[in-house]
């Protein structure tokens, strides 16, 4: 898949309605287990792994972007003749 495809994919899900409050809702219940004073430390910690893991995707997310950008940029550069980038009066 190119990079392109990759970042539409990924603007699609960030942009989705309800991936995105499921990814919230999971988050929240995760936060819910740190606070209550009942949990057990096995379950602090799986609560961990996961909000890691969601905080993995989002920054993967954001690194398909990036490299979306930059990859534009650099077409960009390619694409643009020297002459063309110079002001002339």
């Amino acid at each position: 898949m190119s990079i392109k495809d990759k970042a539409a994919a990924v603007r699609r899900l960030i942009n989705d309605e309800i991936v995105q409050e499921v990814l919230q809702e999971i988050r929240e219940e995760q936060v819910n287990v740190f606070l209550s004073t009942a949990t057990f430390p096995e379950d602090r910690e799986s609560a961990h792994d996961i909000i890691v893991a969601l905080n993995k995707i989002e920054d993967k997310f954001q690194g398909i972007l990036a490299a979306e950008a930059i990859h534009d940029k650099r077409e960009e550069k390619r694409t643009s003749a020297p002459w063309t980038r110079l002001k002339l009066k």
